[in-house]
């Protein structure tokens, strides 16, 4: 009896343990700097001098202006940049937020920065996969196509490509483009498939998305 408690007791540790380094390996935050790097980041922005916080709505016009100042010293992940024609670059650093890289009178505000191999790939092995069907949910992807036959590829510009995708594969789905033979699917790589081919596609649900965050 003593020993089968025991047995119990220690498979019990056992099971405590390994549990609390398999939720601590999930939880692992990879830091850059000051700020813990993200998915969806492409990079981050150092405040090189006191510089505005902008809020660019969809009508400028209307909906736009400092919200605040941003201090030297601080950090701010970057999700995406424009560079509008006859302005300096802009880095969004999340929703309709932005700081400028330069200013006529104070010359160079912000300085931009991107993440090394070494920290996206850090990023990747702490980051649970989250699986959606045969194929594991990405950042950027927009849905998947699930094929019921076999279908040709092309390029972006409509020309023919070799490779012919087997009945019953799914694949991630990351733009697609409108024309006038009805339109397409972007697979990555420059790998495009008709849109009314041997093909279902679907989007990720809400809770997939949330998931991938």
């Amino acid at each position: 009896m003593k020993k089968i408690m025991l047995t119990i007791i220690a498979f019990t540790l056992m099971a405590m343990f390994t549990f609390g380094i398999t939720s601590e390996a999930s939880s692992t935050k990879v830091m850059w700097g000051k700020t813990e790097l993200k998915k969806g980041q492409i990079g981050k922005v150092i405040i090189l001098k006191n510089t505005p916080l902008l809020h660019i709505g969809k009508d400028p016009m209307l909906d736009g202006g400092a919200v605040r100042e941003l201090k030297k010293g601080e950090e701010y992940r970057v999700y995406s940049t424009k560079t509008p024609e006859g302005y300096f670059p802009m880095y969004n650093v999340g929703g309709e937020y932005y700081v400028v890289q330069n200013s006529t009178l104070n010359g160079v505000n912000v300085k931009f920065e991107t993440p090394s191999k070494t920290k996206l790939a850090l990023l990747e092995d702490s980051s649970p996969k989250v699986m959606w069907g045969k194929t594991e949910l990405k950042v950027g992807q927009i849905g998947k196509v699930t094929l019921s036959a076999d279908v040709a590829t092309f390029n972006a510009d409509g020309t023919s490509r070799k490779e012919v995708l087997p009945a019953g594969g799914e694949y991630r789905v990351y733009t697609f483009v409108s024309d006038n033979h009805g339109g397409a699917y972007g697979l990555g790589g420059g790998l495009f498939v008709d849109m009314h081919g041997a093909l279902k596609y679907e989007t990720p649900s809400k809770s997939k998305l949330a998931l991938l965050k």
